[in-house]
């Protein structure tokens, strides 16, 4: 069971695909395609809505969600245990997503908005393995490039407490099953979502970084596009410094 911002890296708007150089995490990915494939356990993930700003901040200086739908997120596991385990089939695949993997985004009163209109964010990293541990901290992820701090707590009693005054509530108003849809799961994995391969010190990739950075202001940037974007990198002057 997990709760994130998201899962995936910041995506480019109206796309499939991660700002230049950012990937998804196929270390964790990896992990948890092996569990679902070979334990058949159950994984639960609650994540941010898409465009979630907080109140009074601009898109570039807070946004709670990378910008994915809820069947990317689906799609990129079950890619892992494509990946992992070349022989499986598509029925059993098809499977694991209808009976283990269920991914829903926050809902307070099986609401994705605020009465206000907008949407409904989630900032916390939280997880549960096996209902006997938890861990609470910062640490998307995704990279990021923050340095990360976070408590891990590894006893039952605690681990029960925090899943049945946290996490039940949470997912009982969050997960009604319309998130994630099967079809849709299955006909994404042929997507490449990461990002185009660029080397920052390329002068027409940073200039790729600045052009990204510049479309995802409604879903806020990473940190090297916000970078790039922010030094101004492009001015003529400018190009004998970069390597």
């Amino acid at each position: 069971r997990m709760t994130l911002q998201d899962l995936g890296p910041v995506c480019i708007p109206n796309t499939k695909m991660a700002l230049p150089g950012l990937k998804w995490p196929k270390p964790y990915l990896n992990a948890m395609a092996r569990a679902l494939w070979t334990k058949g356990v159950d994984i639960e993930i609650v994540l941010s809505n898409p465009g979630s700003i907080p109140n009074g901040l601009g898109p570039l200086e807070a946004c709670y969600g990378n910008g994915w739908t809820c069947n990317d997120v689906a799609s990129e596991i079950i890619k892992r245990i494509k990946k992992q385990f070349p022989t499986a089939e598509d029925g059993d695949l098809r499977k694991k997503v209808e009976e283990n993997l269920r991914v829903c985004f926050i809902r307070h009163d099986k609401s994705t908005t605020y009465p206000d209109g907008g949407n409904i964010g989630l900032h916390s990293k939280y997880f549960i393995i096996d209902d006997v541990a938890s861990y609470t901290g910062s640490q998307n992820l995704y990279d990021c490039d923050l340095a990360e701090w976070g408590v891990l707590v590894d006893d039952v009693a605690a681990t029960e407490k925090m899943i049945s005054e946290y996490w039940t509530p949470m997912w009982e108003n969050s997960y009604t099953g319309e998130d994630c849809d099967v079809q849709t799961v299955m006909d994404g994995l042929e997507i490449d979502r990461d990002g185009e391969e660029v080397s920052q010190f390329s002068y027409l990739n940073q200039a790729k970084l600045e052009d990204a950075a510049r479309q995802s202001t409604r879903i806020g940037l990473s940190s090297n596009a916000a970078f790039y974007a922010k030094e101004g990198y492009g001015d003529d002057e400018e190009k004998d410094k970069l390597i």
